[in-house]
């Protein structure tokens, strides 16, 4: 069965950066998924107790992070926190289409317009445009929309490409390292930096 265009996986396993760190680490020095694996879920490497969410979490972070070009993976494992955890929502971005989507449209438009923030029915909104032209989006419920609109809203504020304010997210101009913004730009991925960074 091919993958559907559109994931919910955000709903679930949002950020999770120290876990996405310890797994960079394992991949950054060479270890293949099956050791990574073994590692993570028999040994509990990511000490989560729960098997089916530590057979979960292990598979999406290391599905976001093996999608990188290895030296954005390096400079995840030991850049700023800053910068690492911009590599970390470039990654989901990279491996999300309608995290990216939303970005590109309405996180960029937060950047570069005159609002400046994210406001609940923004998400609304978004999800609303994509139920109608999307069958698979159009199957899920107000809860499963409800749900990853938290995961969205927890990526943002845990990466530091926004703040919350009651139930609006205001989004910063994060400040990366231009060797990692520069790296992005020659693998061919300046539309990330345009959804991210607002860069034009």
């Amino acid at each position: 069965m091919n993958k559907p265009e559109y994931s919910s996986a955000l709903k679930k396993t949002p950020f999770t950066y120290l876990i996405s760190k310890k797994i960079g680490k394992l991949i950054d020095s060479g270890m293949i998924y099956a050791d990574i694996y073994k590692k993570c879920f028999d040994e509990n490497y990511i000490c989560i107790d729960s098997l089916q969410r530590r057979r979960e979490i292990t598979n999406v972070v290391y599905e976001r992070l093996i999608g990188i070009d290895p030296s954005l993976l390096q400079s995840f494992v030991s850049a700023s926190i800053a910068s690492s955890k911009f590599i970390l929502a470039y990654a989901i971005a990279k491996n999300d289409k309608l995290f990216f989507e939303f970005l590109l449209t309405y996180y960029r438009e937060a950047l570069i317009g005159e609002k400046h923030y994210i406001s609940i029915s923004d998400f609304d909104d978004f999800f609303s445009s994509i139920k109608e032209k999307n069958i698979y989006v159009s199957k899920w419920t107000k809860r499963t929309l409800n749900q990853l609109a938290r995961g969205y809203r927890n990526v943002l504020v845990e990466s530091g490409l926004g703040t919350r304010n009651k139930k609006n997210i205001f989004v910063n101009r994060v400040i990366v390292n231009p060797s990692i913004v520069k790296r992005i730009e020659e693998i061919g991925d300046k539309v990330y930096l345009q959804a991210l960074l607002g860069v034009k």
